[in-house]
């Protein structure tokens, strides 16, 4: 079985790109403002909603979740197969909109550029989608002693990234963790290699789940999130 084909099974008959089991309740609620928290920091890295959701609660910003939240389908598209991630994303912008979702704060870059390039072109998608780092531009952090990696997803921040994390290095740690596109489905030992490539540059601090999961699975000493940082500051 190829990892695209496991990757489909997965979100198709799991409803998260790793397979892993869970429950997904639809609670007939209304949520207005969403924190949709994605695949790898629910399944792999949990602490990033941790720190997320002390930061939104420390701005007192309002946000639920979804119960039945279920993957995006980026890596879907990622892989090639837009028929299963068209159905992912027609089954998804339906359920938001059971929910009356309005507006969504996403934690993965990967999801934000699904939901702001795949999703938007759907007349039935009327959500605003937010970048969680864009709601705290207002903040400064002390990055002394770090070297941001800036995901594939995002590259498009690096200065933003770096008007919030001070005292850094302008330049990128690497470029990609070995993440991307289910690579690390298919070559664990590249993944591994670019992952420590990477880290040879020092301390890093990253602002995409999938790169930190990537990264903090080699060495958890020498990686950290971009908001494990800020809720230290706020």
């Amino acid at each position: 079985m190829s990892h695209l084909d496991k990757v489909r099974n997965n979100v198709v008959n799991k409803g998260n790109s790793y397979g892993s089991e869970m429950e997904i309740i639809n609670d007939k609620q209304i949520h207005e403002v969403i924190l949709h928290r994605g695949c790898t920091s629910r399944f792999r890295e949990n602490e990033l909603i941790t720190s997320v959701i002390s930061c939104l609660n420390k701005k007192n910003i309002d946000f639920s979740v979804l119960d039945d939240e279920t993957c995006c389908g980026i890596i879907l598209y990622l892989l090639g197969d837009s028929k299963t991630a068209d159905e992912v994303v027609k089954a998804n912008i339906q359920k938001f909109n059971s929910h009356g979702v309005k507006k969504i704060i996403t934690i993965c870059p990967g999801c934000y550029e699904a939901f702001h390039d795949y999703y938007s072109k759907h007349e039935n998608f009327d959500i605003e989608v937010i970048f969680a780092m864009d709601l705290f531009n207002d903040e400064t952090i002390d990055g002394d002693g770090y070297i941001i990696h800036d995901p594939c997803h995002a590259l498009e921040r690096s200065t933003q990234v770096r008007s919030i994390i001070k005292n850094v290095p302008i330049e990128r740690a690497n470029s990609c963790c070995g993440f991307g596109a289910g690579l690390n489905l298919g070559s664990k030992e590249l993944t591994k290699k670019m992952a420590q490539d990477t880290l040879n540059k020092g301390n890093i601090v990253t602002y995409c789940p999938s790169c930190y999961h990537t990264l903090n699975s080699v060495d958890n000493k020498k990686t950290t999130d971009f908001f494990t940082l800020l809720d230290k500051e706020l």
